[in-house]
């Protein structure tokens, strides 16, 4: 269950980055292959349970802290106690401005072998960015003078902190800077969100870039770690499952309106990025 949702809106009105409260009682729950296009900063406020990712299983207590990229499988398979978990969510090439420093992604693209989803729980380090992401919700909500600033300052400190304090960024991994290009990607993600229901073509967006289909594609995946046709298909199966919850449409009424060609194009594009049937989101049945 979400609660207190909270957002930091660009220039252009487009969620730039969300925060939002989850409490749950325990349970044990089945994997299933939770994706979603943005990357995403989680601290466990109280509770206690098991995180499991593609590969490995993590316990979670009060002040444990996650990172995840864009794309990357994620699930909580067990709630061992009532636990309230803070996230943030944010696409990477929204979030640096013009010109700025895209080295602080290196956490999410450029990692070493030595990474963890969950950040050692034994550094320092963690707790202060435990704080800092409590901080960024509290600035969020309060809505005081400059905390547009300030979210920005909190967040990238804490990028620096996860590139600096802990051994998880392979510094032998060259990092190309699309720096003037994430103004264009913005332009192009902004042109996809409104567009979804449309069969958009690569050479369509990436003219909305001006650039070239091969460099878009390869500046895009760069810049937000998933090709631009993993970000559409994920894109639409987040806005079928919102018209799926809150109308009573058929189901291909919303694949229509989601920009999928057909039903089966739906159910298995569907069923590989939520891990669930769309039945399963019809509150109303």
């Amino acid at each position: 269950m979400r609660f207190g949702e909270q957002c930091l809106l660009d220039n252009h009105n487009t969620p730039i980055l969300k925060a939002y409260f989850s409490a749950l009682s325990p349970e044990k729950r089945a994997f299933r292959k939770h994706h979603h296009a943005e990357c995403e900063i989680s601290a466990f406020i109280s509770g206690s349970g098991t995180y499991t990712t593609s590969d490995k299983s993590y316990e979670f207590s009060p002040g444990s802290v996650f990172v995840f990229s864009g794309d990357e499988v994620h699930c909580i398979t067990e709630i061992k106690s009532d636990f309230k978990l803070l996230n943030l969510r944010f696409m990477p090439s929204l979030l640096v401005s013009e010109g700025g420093d895209l080295s602080l992604l290196k956490i999410f693209f450029s990692r070493s072998r030595g990474f963890e989803n969950r950040i050692d729980p034994s550094n320092p380090s963690t707790a202060v960015i435990h704080n800092k992401i409590k901080e960024i919700a509290r600035e969020l909500s309060e809505k005081r003078e400059g905390s547009n600033t300030m979210v920005r300052y909190l967040l990238f400190s804490i990028f620096v902190s996860l590139i600096r304090d802990y051994d998880y960024v392979d510094s032998k991994d060259p990092y190309i800077e699309y720096k003037n290009s994430v103004s264009s990607i913005g332009d192009a993600l902004r042109y996809i969100d409104e567009n979804l229901e449309k069969p958009l073509t690569l050479s369509e967006i990436s003219s909305v870039a001006a650039m070239s289909p091969a460099y878009f594609s390869t500046v895009f995946k760069k810049i937000n770690g998933l090709s631009p046709w993993r970000y559409i298909t994920i894109r639409r199966v987040e806005r079928a499952v919102e018209l799926l919850k809150t109308t009573e449409l058929t189901k291909l009424d919303i694949a229509m309106q989601c920009g999928f060609s057909s039903s089966s194009n739906f159910y298995k594009a569907f069923t590989a990025v939520t891990g669930k049937r769309p039945k399963d989101y019809q509150a109303h049945k």
